[in-house]
């Protein structure tokens, strides 16, 4: 005898009632229909919030038990459904689906505010919280809010030092994977991002979309305190700790601080006297990439930054800038010794240096001894023999381009230094402090012949000379 299944049996009709697409079970919370009932209760107590199934480990909780099954596989290092495209292995199988929908471009959840197509439904909900401004989950250290309980906990993991993901080559430690593969990446010369408008190449995407900002002069970030603009929020950070004097990173060598671990590093590297980027067209090598950058704009010429008022053309923006100050005699760096202003700091250091007596620049030819390196640049050209400078009006050649200006305005008449006990107009700051040497009556210029004293050298080199002549 056959036996044959009753087609009105539980199971059978629900494999009809499957097939058919029929649902006859609906929430009436969403609206979301199902074929069984038992699928609408679990649904419900997703609704309700009740999730019996808590993680041991992280304290996650689930309102399905298959869901926390796969969390604990996560947990366990389980990925048994791997990718057969890039090899990234899944705990589950819908995981792996969700990431070949991205591999085939599939984005078929569109936002309906801006048009922006996702993979993934949760990326879209996300994204549409960001429109509607929700933001569920606070930090309670800094205040910060975010869409996701996830992002929250990585955030956390920031204010709490917490970095697993330690670099092997140099050390730095991140506290997010995927910014410790784009760590990596840059060691490895990984750089797949190019942008079409300079050429220049970046590891990740991210780095290049804040590249493009640059290109398209997008600065939304802005100080509240001087009104300056910046592109990159990094940028517009280090900005604002200059504001309020914040220098977390001092070197252990000179003493001085700075605003971020980078410019420790670079400024650490001179220290050890560090030059890995070299000049293809002189030689000449340089601590900073940046400032071998500025050197070959010096060889091809370029000075895009020009001042209105004069005309001279700079290499650098803040060049300029200090330019401009000069012309408009902003001097608020004063020297507590002598008064004298200047308008740079580092300026006002190397004056300083001179009332110490420090002069750390000494020629190897003769032992002389500078404060300022270019001084002895000067000195050293001396002794080469350099007149490159010609004067146009009476074809004498200077040793320097700073003597031949004081040569120039000699011959324009300019005196801009005037004698405080005669009131003579003198040229130059040099040859008024020989004329008040000689109302002072110093004469520190000796003849090692005869014994008589000058107070210029050049009056003591014509007297040595006529006693040269006396004795041929």
């Amino acid at each position: 005898m056959r036996y044959f299944r009753k087609e009105n049996s539980h199971d059978f009709k629900f494999e009809i009632d499957m097939q058919a697409g029929i649902k006859n079970h609906k929430c009436d919370i969403c609206g979301k229909s199902f074929t069984r009932k038992y699928v609408l209760m679990r649904h419900l107590d997703m609704h309700g919030g009740i999730k019996n199934h808590k993680c041991d480990t992280c304290g996650k909780a689930f309102s399905r038990k298959g869901y926390f099954k796969l969390h604990l596989d996560m947990h366990a290092g389980v990925t048994n459904h791997e990718c057969d495209i890039c090899g990234k292995a899944f705990a589950s199988k819908s995981n792996l689906k969700h990431h070949l929908d991205k591999h085939a471009g599939v984005t078929n959840h569109k936002c309906h505010i801006c048009g922006k197509a996702f993979t993934w439904k949760c990326n879209l909900k996300n994204h549409l919280d960001r429109h509607s401004g929700i933001t569920h989950h606070k930090c309670d250290i800094c205040g910060k809010s975010f869409t996701r309980k996830y992002v929250l906990m990585r955030h956390l993991d920031m204010h709490g030092g917490i970095k697993n993901h330690k670099c092997d080559t140099c050390g730095k430690a991140f506290s997010r994977k995927v910014y410790f593969k784009l760590h990596l990446d840059m060691h490895a010369g990984v750089t797949n991002h190019e942008c079409d408008i300079c050429g220049k190449a970046f590891a990740s995407k991210s780095n290049l979309k804040h590249h493009l900002d640059k290109h398209a002069g997008v600065t939304n970030h802005k100080c509240h305190i001087c009104g300056k603009a910046f592109t990159w929020k990094c940028n517009f950070k280090n900005h604002l700790d200059r504001h309020s004097g914040v220098t977390h990173h001092k070197c252990d060598v000179c003493g001085k601080p700075f605003k971020s671990k980078g410019n420790l590093k670079r400024h650490l590297e001179m220290h050890a006297g560090i030059q890995n980027h070299a000049c293809d067209i002189c030689g000449k090598a340089f601590t900073q990439k940046s400032d071998l950058k500025l050197h070959l704009y010096m060889h091809a010429s370029i000075r895009n930054h020009i001042c209105e008022i004069c005309g001279k053309a700079f290499i650098r923006k803040y060049l300029l800038e200090r330019h401009l100050d000069m012309h408009a005699s902003i001097k608020n760096h004063k020297c507590d010794i002598c008064g004298k202003s200047f308008t740079r700091k580092y300026v006002l250091m190397r004056h300083l240096d001179m009332h110490g007596g420090i002069k750390n620049h000494e020629c190897d030819i003769c032992g002389k001894a500078f404060s300022q390196k270019v001084e002895l640049n000067l000195h050293l050209e001396m002794h080469a023999g350099v007149t490159d400078h010609k004067c146009d009006i009476c074809e004498k050649t200077i040793k320097s381009k700073r003597a031949l200006k004081f040569h120039l305005d000699m011959h324009a008449g300019v005196t801009n230094h005037k004698c405080c006990i005669c009131g003579k107009a003198i040229s130059t700051k040099g040859t008024l402090k020989l004329h008040l040497d000689m109302h002072a009556g110093v004469t520190n210029h000796k003849c090692d012949i005869c014994g008589k004293a000058f107070i210029q050298k050049s009056n003591l080199n014509v007297h040595l000379e006529r006693h040269a002549q006396s004795q041929m």
